[in-house]
């Protein structure tokens, strides 16, 4: 399940940082394309054009524009303003007005040097003081080789450093992130040396190199004293994001195992953005900008069909990806009707490429992880298997026995069989119940790993849950206990499980899961399977788990496994089209020869065994 109380908490954080100050319209503009001197312009010989329908996006095409507008100061007081030009991409603009006469000319080249700015900011930006009841008229000539554009808006002093600090605070925010993320998938590489986790980190690290030129920070922060131009640096960074992030999809969908065709439509796709990536440099601007008008749909429609398709075919973790690919689009095109005046300027549009990239790297990290934990597994699996000898395993052997139940449940009200067969001599699969005249409480768990460590581990477990034991009758409050002792108790060791209360007295069944597999409920002959999301245990101390209920009747049967039951019998296939045919032929059968002849019938099926098998059957008796 998607956490999104987290993303909602992100998302809060950033709008919280960038309001405040509120910013102004843009000035209404007028335009031309006339090739003329600033002197030119003065004396009045310019045909102008009203920018209404423009929006004050000129195309790709044009190499320069001049635009003019009027500065006004409605007060009765000197006003110090701040005229900012919301492009830090541009390549050249020369700013003049007539002031006693005479002609006033300022310069910005996005070739020069940060540190020669007249103002310390990543878009060009210029200062001016009006008179009382005073209005100039500015006349600006923008170049720019790739889209022209005049987003204009013009500050009071304090709002705009106001806003400069906020805007820092929530980009600040964004990098903050990106460099987490990208640190704690580094760390998890190293642990699991999984690819996909490799490309991950290298699209996360090109993200945020897109970002810092995109938004000039590059130049402001990192070498104020570059003196060139970052443009083509840029459209680098983006192919080559573009690059690692088809790598990644590759590999995370597992598409040339479900769909050999889309595997080589991206690879292909990833070869020519790769492509793009080296001629950046050579490719005229204009036209790499206006490819990526279609690069952009195109990867995202390509990639979310790659992710429904892998969804379709039993990838769950997919869902993620297609979330992470929905929210960069949302985001972008936000971001993009803003910037074109198309819609009122919101915090949302403002930062929408921030806050799409941020969900998207949030969400895919997040896809990753559902991944970890079996990566987890098979990599302390062969320590084990290293590691485990003799007289480790004559130890754990006499652990396992007095923590497992010697007996089983005695109420007349229900009938109860266990099967459990650890990988080696013992195992990390652990149950247990409580039992009172009115119901029955049932824990099953599996201790990440194997063997000797795995099996002194879920002793652990067994103290959790007794300890736990006031809050029998309810299963959330029980793992919550559980899991806040496990955080405190297990060193870099997780543990899925599930408790369930039955209530005798009205029929029902309550149950709260941390990342067990589903349980099957058999009834008149059907089959259906329960699920109840939830983190697994020794994770996070303060996580909330649900609780879900259903109702019972007399003559149900109820399978309660470890994921090792399913395992390795049908890879990428989910357990109910696993175990549903299996269990179909059997639902007649009396309950011990149903449980013998289910173990026998996977167990066929299992050509290797790889994980610990837990199956508790549980038949409530017919009166």
């Amino acid at each position: 399940m998607i956490p999104f109380g987290r993303i909602k908490l992100f998302l809060l954080i950033f709008v919280f940082l960038s309001c405040g100050t509120k910013i102004p319209e843009r000035p209404l503009i007028q335009y031309t394309f006339e090739n003329k001197t600033f002197e030119q312009i003065l004396l009045g010989s310019a045909v102008w054009s009203k920018a209404h329908e423009l929006k004050y996006n000129f195309g790709y095409w044009k190499p320069f524009v001049w635009v003019k507008f009027d500065l006004v100061n409605p007060d009765h007081e000197t006003i110090d303003y701040i005229l900012e030009l919301e492009a830090p991409w541009v390549d050249k603009v020369l700013l003049g007005w007539e002031e006693g006469g005479k002609s006033v000319q300022k310069q910005f080249d996005g070739s020069s040097s940060f540190a020669d700015r007249e103002i310390q900011h990543r878009n060009p930006v210029y200062r001016f003081t009006l008179k009382p009841l005073e209005t100039k008229t500015i006349y600006v000539k923008i170049q720019n080789s790739g889209i022209l554009s005049a987003p204009f808006r013009i500050w009071r002093i304090n709002s705009f450093f106001d806003r400069m600090e906020r805007d820092y605070i929530a980009n600040g925010v964004y990098f903050g992130i990106i460099f987490a993320l990208l640190l704690y998938n580094l760390l998890i590489y190293v642990s699991v040396r999984e690819r996909a986790y490799v490309y991950y980190c290298l699209y996360l690290a090109t993200l945020a190199i897109n970002y810092s030129l995109l938004g000039g920070f590059f130049k402001q922060l990192i070498f104020p004293d570059l003196a060139l131009s970052v443009k083509p640096y840029l459209y680098v960074s983006v192919n080559t994001s573009l690059t690692f992030v088809g790598l990644f999809s590759l590999t995370f969908l597992n598409l040339k195992n479900l769909n050999p065709f889309l595997h080589r439509l991206i690879l292909l796709s990833v070869v020519a953005f790769g492509a793009m990536a080296v001629l950046s440099f050579i490719i005229p601007h204009n036209w790499i900008e206006v490819s990526f008008i279609y690069t952009f749909p195109y990867i995202f429609l390509l990639l979310m069909s790659a992710g429904a398709y892998s969804y379709i075919k039993g990838v769950k973790s997919s869902l993620f990806f297609l979330f992470a690919w929905f929210t960069l689009f949302v985001g972008v095109i936000f971001d993009s009707l803003t910037k074109a005046s198309l819609i009122p300027s919101t915090t949302f549009g403002r930062y929408g490429v921030q806050i799409g990239t941020a969900f998207e790297v949030i969400l895919f990290s997040l896809a990753l992880g559902r991944r970890l934990r079996f990566l987890l597994e098979e990599n302390l699996l062969s320590q084990n298997q290293l590691t485990t000898i003799k007289k480790d395993l004559e130890t754990a052997r006499k652990i396992q026995m007095r923590i497992l139940p010697d007996t089983l449940p005695k109420n007349q009200k229900l009938s109860m069989f266990v099967s459990y067969h650890p990988l080696y001599d013992v195992g990390g699969d652990f149950y247990d119940y409580f039992e009172f005249s009115e119901g029955l409480g049932l824990i099953i768990a599996d201790v990440t790993g194997h063997g000797v460590s795995a099996a002194l581990d879920s002793s652990t477990v067994k103290i959790a849950f007794r300890n736990a034991k006031e809050f029998k009758e309810s299963p959330k409050d029980l793992i919550g206990a559980m899991n806040r002792f496990l955080c405190m108790s297990l060193n870099a060791r997780f543990v899925s499980a599930a408790y369930f209360y039955i209530d005798f007295k009205e029929m029902n069944l309550y149950f709260s899961s941390a990342g067990n597999p589903p349980f099957i409920l058999i009834r008149n002959r059907e089959i259906e399977s329960f699920e109840c999301p939830g983190l697994l245990l020794g994770v996070r101390s303060n996580f909330e788990y649900e609780q879900k209920v259903i109702n019972l009747e007399k003559g149900d049967r109820i399978l309660f496994f470890t994921d090792g039951l399913y395992e390795n019998l049908k890879p990428d296939e989910e357990p109910d089209t696993i175990l549903f045919p299996e269990i179909q032929p059997l639902v007649d059968h009396p309950q011990d020869l149903f449980h013998t002849n289910l173990m026998n019938k996977l167990s066929a099926m299992r050509q290797i065994s790889k994980d610990d098998i837990t199956l508790v059957s549980i038949d409530l008796v017919r009166d």
